[in-house]
Parts: structure tokens; C-alpha cells; sequence
């Protein structure tokens, strides 16, 4: 007999992964499914549900395999800030806005207006991609809509209630929607009600390893699993993934310590911190347990690379093949901003700058390399504005195993990169809650570490004055006026 094993899903931005271990973080089975994200209009991102579903079970009945395993446990962790509106008897009524949304944007001066006190206590700058504003947005452009539903829930939170018929959130994704009160660690009632929001569509906030529900007998059949299977909470994913990483403390408490880097469609620098008043360009979240984040993240990392890959006809190989050219002062100026960020570039689009006619489709991808790594630059710079100053980065994530891209990355960073080990650091967050929830482990550390070693570090080469050149030009190019960029995202697209 296969020994009793947890089973983790991750719930991605375009792929959903499984991971069968045992509880000593013994690998079983792994599986993985994609699914699209749609663009209806410009600036929007939306998925439907059922995707997630069809998604989830393959990736499980791929990971469970012909033999399953005694399966103790299950836990899901997922993309922040999404937003599914869901009915009574368990209907969805529009698809999944996701964060790479921006059609809430006039919705953010709404955030804006609240008296400071508001404010303050949700420990996160307004941002359109975020639950409260498209909520809020969703209350006034399909008011219908909004009046049927009976909870907001995150992708996650979604998933896993259909697999349990238990509606729930935990508190690290509630405190990446706007309407959560960091001070209390409750829902800010008070700032849904300054908004004219209905707080009734709040789930209860469960804790992270908490078990939420059990598998419905339909689901279990779906699925290959055990009926009344215990399911945890859950977790955002970049919690999960800090929860997994088992950052070392630093010596003391004043003392620079380490950041994760995790590089997927998005990317994003998380320091473990405790809140303070300085929000600046950066978030801070509800860690899984005790503690809080804080997150610098860009959203233009895996998804603009993408899209210059599918545009010039390139493979993954042939664009992390130019991280091996040398540094050059004449390499184009690549803006990454094709889905706006967080809180800048909303509008301005993507561009190439500084093209001649030597130029090459090489030099173009060159330049989208470099252009994404000095957007994690800037994302480490505001980290840096709000107090946290790392010393040493583990990376991590899908985007992050090519080498020569690895030493790219140091060189913009100038600071020691060490791979992690692994590129499955959010999904062993999940079976890490999933052994907690099935009471197989007093806590999550064992399936966390174990099987894994940090590997060694990638520090910056004698050329990293190049790279500093180069990133102050692209904070120049970033700085122009829209009108004087080559907008190609759309031209081309």
C-alpha cells in the first residue's frame, strides 16, 4: 500500500498544479493543466470558473496517477485579488475578474476619498486589479448581477467551495481584497459601508490550515479522491510560497535579512515584516499564521515575456538564449507595461525605444529580458523605500531556472540570488496546510523543506556597472511622455 499522502493545488494565472507527497515531502505524483485568460475589451482580464474546474481535476488525476494513494488531506492555494461573483446553489454569475484587470480604475478614487483613518487599516495602497474596487465596480456596471449574488469569493476560495459546498476565505487572501482591517484582523465592515457596498457578501475568514469543509461525495467522484476527504482554508499563493521557502531569520532583529523573488506571470519580492505606516508602492499581507508581508510586485514579468515570445516567433529557449550576450550601451529600451502595473503605467502601454535599423529580432529580445529585470529592480527599490533592505534573495517560481537568466538577474539586483531549490515552492505550501488540516504533522515544515536544498548563489559579474547604466536608462524611457513611445503591444496585437 502507497503510504498516506497530502495532496496541494495551486491555482495559477493560466495553469492549476498538483502535487501528491507524503507528509516527509516525499514527492508521489505531480500534474498540471492549463486554461485561458480572456481580454473581452482592453484592460480587462476575466477566466471562467468551469475552466478552473476542468483544470484542477486533470491536474489531479494526473498527479494521483494509476495507483492512487491513501490521500489524508487536501488544500488549494491560489492567485490573489481575483473576484468571483456566486449565487445560491452554487451558481457563478459572470466570469472570474482576475488580477490583471484594470477596468476599476475610476473605482480607485473612491478608495481615494475615504477619510485616512479608513485607509490606513487596510495597509494597502488602492489598486484597480484588487476585489474592492472591482466589487465596487461590478455594483454600479452590473448592478443585476450584484444583486443576486450571495458571496464574493477568490479563485481559491471559489474552487474550494465547490469542492465542499462550504463558502470561507482566509485571512492572506482577505487582506489583498481592500475590505480587510490589517489592525483587527476582521473584515473592515466600516470601509464596505463607507463604499455603499453590501458587507453580506464577505465568507467567513477561517484560518489558513483550518479544515474548511469535507469533499462532496460529486467532487470526490470527479476528481478520484476520497468522499468527506478533510480540505484546509487555504492560502494565497505568495503566502503559501513564504510559508514553504522557510526563509532564515535574520541574527537580529535589525539586521538586513532575506527576500523571496518568485518570477512566474507576475513577479514578486516578499519580506517577511511587521506593519508600519509606510505603505509607499509596495503591499503588505496577512502571512499563513501570525505576522504579516510585504510584497513589491510587478505584473508585467511571465506575461510580457510571453507575449514577445508568441510576437517574434521565438521559442522559451531562443528568448533566455539572449541572457547570454554581453552587456551593450546600444541594446534597445524595452517598457514592459502591457498590462499596466499596479500603480503606474496603467495607460502608457508597452514599447521598444531607441530602435535603428541595426537592430535585430535578438536585440528585441535582449531588451525584454533586460526591460522585465529592471521592473524587479524598481519593485526592490520600493521595497527598499519602505524600510526592507534585504540582503540576500532565494528565487523562485517557473520563470526563474534558465542560468543565464539567473546571472542577468543578479547583475540588475547586485545581490546574491539563490535558487531555491525547487520551482514548486507555492504548491508545497498547499500540502504543507493540507498535512496540517489532516493532522499528520504538528505543522507544515516537514513537507516544506524537506527533499530541497538552496542552492548556490549567483552573484553579480565585473560587468554589473553596465547593468546599472542601463537600468538608468530604462527609468528615463520610463519617465517620457506616452506620445513620444512606440506603443507596439498595440499596434501589433
Amino acid at each position: 500500500m502507497t503510504p498516506a499522502a497530502v495532496l496541494g493545488l495551486d491555482l495559477g494565472t493560466s495553469r492549476v498544479k498538483a502535487l501528491l507527497c507524503t507528509t516527509d515531502g516525499t514527492v508521489l505524483g505531480r500534474g498540471a493543466a492549463g486554461y485561458q485568460v480572456a481580454a473581452p475589451r482592453d484592460g480587462w482580464a476575466e477566466t471562467d470558473p468551469e475552466q478552473w474546474w476542468q483544470a484542477a481535476r486533470s491536474a489531479v488525476r494526473a498527479a494521483l496517477g494509476p495507483a492512487p494513494a491513501q490521500v489524508a488531506g487536501l488544500a488549494i492555494v491560489g492567485q490573489m485579488h481575483g473576484l468571483v461573483l456566486y449565487a445560491e446553489r452554487a451558481v457563478v454569475l459572470r466570469p472570474a475578474i482576475v488580477w490583471l484587470d484594470g477596468r476599476a480604475s475610476a473605482e480607485v478614487g473612491d478608495y481615494l476619498r475615504l477619510p485616512a483613518d479608513l485607509r490606513a487599516r487596510l495597509g494597502n495602497a488602492p489598486s484597480a486589479g484588487m476585489a474592492g474596487p472591482i466589487l465596487l465596480w461590478l455594483s454600479r456596471h452590473e448592478p443585476g448581477l450584484y444583486r443576486q449574488a450571495r458571496w464574493m469569493l477568490s479563485p481559491k476560495d471559489w474552487l474550494r467551495t465547490r469542492l465542499t459546498g462550504e463558502p470561507a476565505t482566509d485571512p492572506t487572501d482577505a487582506s489583498g481584497t481592500l475590505l480587510f482591517d490589517l489592525e483587527r484582523d476582521a473584515w473592515a465592515a466600516d470601509v464596505a459601508e463607507a463604499l455603499g457596498l453590501r458587507t453580506d457578501l464577505l465568507p467567513p475568514i477561517l484560518p489558513s490550515a483550518q479544515v474548511a469543509g469535507h469533499l462532496l461525495p460529486s467532487a470526490a467522484e470527479a476528481f478520484g479522491l476520497p468522499a468527506g476527504l478533510p480540505v484546509a482554508t487555504g492560502a494565497a499563493d505568495t503566502a503559501a510560497s513564504l510559508l514553504a521557502a522557510g526563509l532564515p531569520a535574520p541574527k537580529a532583529p535589525e539586521s538586513p535579512g532575506w527576500a523571496l523573488l518568485i518570477l512566474g506571470t507576475g513577479g514578486q519580492l516578499i519580506v517577511p515584516a511587521a506593519a508600519s505606516a509606510d505603505i509607499g508602492a509596495t503591499n503588505l499581507f496577512r502571512s499563513v499564521g501570525p505576522g504579516t508581508y510585504r510584497l513589491a510586485g510587478a505584473q508585467n514579468v511571465g506575461a510580457a515575456l510571453d507575449w514577445v515570445r508568441r510576437t517574434l516567433g521565438a521559442s522559451w529557449d531562443e528568448l533566455y538564449g539572449t541572457a547570454e550576450r554581453p552587456w551593450s550601451a546600444s541594446t534597445p529600451v524595452f517598457l514592459p507595461y502591457l498590462a499596466g502595473e499596479r500603480w503606474a503605467h496603467r495607460d502608457s502601454g508597452g514599447a521598444w525605444t531607441g530602435l535603428t535599423l541595426a537592430h535585430g529580432r535578438e536585440d528585441l529580445m535582449r531588451a525584454a529580458l533586460e526591460g522585465v529585470a529592471f521592473l524587479l529592480r524598481g519593485q526592490l527599490d520600493e521595497l527598499r523605500a519602505a524600510g526592507c533592505a534585504p540582503a540576500k534573495i532565494m528565487l523562485a517560481g517557473g520563470g526563474s531556472t534558465p542560468p543565464a537568466w539567473r546571472q542577468l538577474l543578479a547583475d540588475v539586483l547586485d545581490l546574491p540570488l539563490y535558487p531555491a531549490g525547487t520551482d514548486e515552492l507555492t504548491v508545497r505550501g498547499a500540502t504543507n496546510l493540507a498535512a496540517i488540516a489532516a493532522g499528520t504533522v504538528p505543522d507544515g515544515r516537514a513537507t516544506a523543506r524537506s527533499g530541497r536544498k538552496i542552492g548556490q548563489a549567483v552573484t553579480a559579474a565585473d560587468t554589473f556597472r553596465l547593468a546599472e547604466a542601463g537600468y538608468r536608462r530604462f527609468g528615463s524611457s520610463s519617465s517620457l511622455p506616452p506620445k513620444r513611445l512606440v506603443p507596439l503591444y498595440r499596434a501589433m496585437s
